[in-house]
């Protein structure tokens, strides 16, 4: 769980002192960590309810969006078991370390997917609506799993030293295999998926090209103007979704970017003489974890910033989920049977509504019997 690879000195005294130091600092982080755990579960536990409501679910988006959130949680709770000292059984220290390995590269991995599906969206929207369905997305993260679960399986046999893990209680990385392992994880969970990230670039261009393109198209037609209308309205909501998508893609650069770079330079650490200096590099090594735990537990709040519907759908799940606790109180706590609650909610619900289709004719129509029509931003 912690990166206690810091490099001792043969004097006692700056043993002790930094064996002191890495105590006092992992108990302080042991807090903030378990805080992260229990913060990430629980917004991945409301993305789940919020993206599988009836504005969100018919989307191919939100079938990744539902498992990223399970793979997201499952980190934390192997981090919370880690935490927790649930790892000092031999059998359970490499149940926990194949599983973490396993729900992380799962996690990195359906965003990879994610990002490619909104590339292929926005790029060809008759190609998607092939392709990008509830179905298939299905279908493609049952066949990711089922090849995932098969490579963890059988490579991790022969990374780790099962026998000698009966005899420390510890699940022993075997000694030729600690480089090749370093580079591997860090290439695999985190390089390769960022290249494949940078697709976002292309998918950002390609929706700003037909977002202009779509609100430079003035028709006098009324058969046409409805087409129009509905090509607006899709066009809105991949915009929407495809915004939010991208930045849950940056905060995985913010997030994973500096935890790669210290778990690959930590094989050779730089030895110091100064006991400041080495403290200092500890410390930063052990940030690196909880970077890579905010990039499992933020999402949510990256969903709710930049992702308008998700945000709308997230209020007015707050409304109605407080309505009927409202109920709950009268009639079971006070026992008020008879309890009929006013809909104080309704005026505040209808806010978040969607617009209809004849305030965005009327409004595409007095957009196009001006001059020109205003380009959307994004």
């Amino acid at each position: 769980m912690y990166n206690n690879s810091s490099t001792l000195l043969t004097s006692p005294e700056f043993q002790y002192e930094i064996r002191r130091y890495l105590a006092n600092l992992n108990y302080i982080l042991s807090f903030v960590q378990a805080f992260i755990v229990l913060f990430g579960v629980i917004g991945n536990l409301l993305a789940l309810v919020i993206i599988n409501r009836r504005s969100l679910r018919n989307t191919s988006s939100s079938v990744f969006i539902t498992y990223l959130a399970i793979f997201d949680s499952g980190v934390l709770l192997l981090h919370g078991a880690h935490l927790a000292g649930l790892n000092r059984n031999s059998f359970i220290y490499c149940s926990l370390t194949y599983l973490t390995n396993l729900a992380t590269f799962c996690a990195n991995w359906i965003l990879v997917i994610i990002t490619l599906e909104r590339c292929v969206a926005v790029y060809s929207p008759f190609l998607s609506k092939r392709l990008c369905t509830v179905n298939s997305a299905r279908r493609s993260i049952y066949i990711f799993l089922t090849i995932s679960i098969i490579l963890f399986s059988i490579e991790f046999p022969f990374i780790y030293d099962i026998k000698q893990a009966s005899r420390t209680k510890k699940c022993v990385i075997r000694s030729y295999f600690v480089l090749i392992l370093r580079i591997y994880q860090a290439v695999l969970f985190y390089a390769i998926p960022d290249l494949l990230l940078l697709s976002n670039l292309f998918t950002v261009y390609a929706l700003c090209r037909r977002t202009k393109r779509i609100s430079s198209a003035c028709l006098k037609d009324e058969q046409q103007l409805q087409m129009r209308i509905s090509d607006v309205n899709s066009g809105r909501k991949q915009r929407q979704l495809t915004i939010m998508l991208v930045t849950v893609s940056l905060s995985f650069y913010l997030f994973t970017t500096p935890a790669m770079i210290l778990f690959i330079s930590e094989y050779h650490p730089v030895k110091h003489n100064d006991i400041n200096k080495l403290k200092q590099n500890i410390l930063i090594s052990q940030m690196s974890v909880i970077l890579l735990q905010l990039n499992n537990a933020t999402n949510f709040i990256f969903y709710c910033f930049a992702g308008q519907r998700f945000r709308q759908a997230t209020v007015q799940a707050f409304y109605e989920y407080l309505e009927r606790l409202n109920i709950f109180y009268h009639r079971y706590i006070l026992c008020n049977k008879q309890y009929h609650p006013i809909h104080l909610y309704q005026n505040r619900l209808n806010t978040f509504r969607p617009a209809t289709a004849t305030t965005l004719g009327s409004t595409y129509s007095r957009s196009c019997n001006q001059s020109h029509c205003k380009t959307s931003s994004i």
